[in-house]
């Protein structure tokens, strides 16, 4: 078995990343664990992560602390909405999405594991450099 503290005192503990100077993601403060066919964590962040795609399956996102911005293009357009601590999302598979979190949110996540794509770049923009 394998219990993780996600009380409110324990996510106030998490020291968010300031992604502003960030070249790759940073550790959960929990770990990873695996999760049938997902990887799971929590990010505690600030600012925004690179743009990702999962093409082979849906993303849960679960707000435990904090607020951020969730842009989520799908075919019909982009939907933006701001998540806010309790607010739980799904990101549906093959939709490029990015979380901005200016002033700071902790998630917790499982992401598919495989099929997975990043852009540092908004992949809607000319130019689409991965790092």
């Amino acid at each position: 078995m394998i219990v993780h503290d996600l009380s409110p005192e324990a996510v106030r503990k998490m020291i968010p990343v300031d992604l502003a100077n960030a070249t790759e993601e940073p550790p959960s403060p929990i770990g990873n664990f695996d999760f049938h066919d997902c990887v799971g964590g929590v990010g505690s962040f600030i600012g925004r992560p690179p743009w990702e795609l999962h093409a082979d399956d849906d993303e849960l996102l679960l707000v435990l602390a904090g607020e951020c911005q969730l842009t989520v293009r799908e075919d019909g357009g982009e939907l933006s909405r701001t998540l806010r601590t309790g607010d739980l999302a799904i990101v549906p598979r093959g939709c490029w999405h990015s979380n901005d979190a200016p002033g700071g949110v902790t998630i917790l996540f499982m992401t598919p594991r495989d099929g997975n794509q990043h852009s540092w770049a908004d992949p809607a923009g000319p130019t689409q450099p991965v790092r």
